[in-house]
């Protein structure tokens, strides 16, 4: 009796088919990119609202969108899903000595430094030059998360604050600094503070174990759900009320929506 996966795959298989569905059947690497991120963070969305149904149901869409590139490869006769399996399972292993051969690791940390050194390892097997760990980082990331993966992987090399008082130092000098670029009116300036200040705000983050992307996302969540208390508060569109009425106005809505 075939799996589930199996199942599944015939039927986007059957879906590219010439007698198959006219979208699917148009559909290549790049025109599906923008709905593998977009199913991505739908993801994310379901992991924020602690929903196992309605996260189930979003890693079943970012299936789909992998069994479809894995179709689209078939077809042409790169690789298919059982070879993509085959490749990240030897991988897993390779990079998991200390689970899958003799090496002792205790902290995940090391864990995190023994990664990234078999990975260098292995591109040199494969005859690549050696690049920086910072550029290994993919491009496009979206910003917060880019930040994070490159001040990790500077700090896998041993680049890092000695605590977090020292961080926490830099985070105001920092912010002095953007306030100063803001009364000069220099916007190149005031571009470039802000830069520094968001990318040390996202080593605070990293030093209490937080995904930045993830943090701002729930940020957002939360104003959207305030500022919809507030529409529904007001007896008068918000545009209509002065600065004092909007700011009673907010701490109501404070009140009354609980994250």
């Amino acid at each position: 009796m075939a799996s589930q996966i199996d199942e599944f795959i015939r039927t986007i298989a059957r879906l590219r088919a010439p007698d198959g569905c006219p979208w699917d059947r148009e559909q290549d690497h790049r025109t599906l990119a923008r709905f593998l991120l977009e199913e991505s963070y739908e993801v994310i969305e379901a992991i924020h609202a602690e929903s196992p149904v309605k996260l189930k149901e979003e890693l079943g869409d970012l299936l789909l969108q992998i069994v479809l590139h894995a179709q689209i490869a078939s077809e042409s006769g790169e690789y298919d899903m059982e070879s993509i399996a085959e490749g990240i399972n030897k991988k897993m292993i390779s990079r998991h000595p200390h689970v899958f051969g003799e090496n002792k690791i205790e902290s995940s940390d090391d864990v995190i430094k023994q990664w990234d050194q078999i990975k260098r390892e292995e591109a040199l097997a494969r005859g690549a030059a050696p690049e920086s760990v910072v550029d290994s980082v993919p491009k496009a990331l979206p910003a917060l998360l880019k930040a994070l993966k490159v001040s990790e992987k500077a700090v896998g090399q041993g680049f890092e604050w000695r605590d977090f008082e020292e961080l926490w130092l830099k985070v105001e000098s920092e912010m002095v600094e953007l306030k100063e670029a803001v009364a000069s009116g220099d916007m190149n300036e005031v571009e470039l503070e802000l830069g520094d200040v968001l990318f040390t705000l996202v080593n605070v983050a990293r030093w209490n174990k937080l995904n930045p992307e993830e943090s701002l996302l729930r940020a957002i969540d939360k104003f959207r759900l305030r500022y919809r208390k507030m529409e529904e508060l007001s007896e008068l569109p918000l545009s209509e009320l002065s600065k004092d009425q909007l700011g009673q106005m907010w701490l109501q809505a404070k009140a009354a929506v609980k994250i």
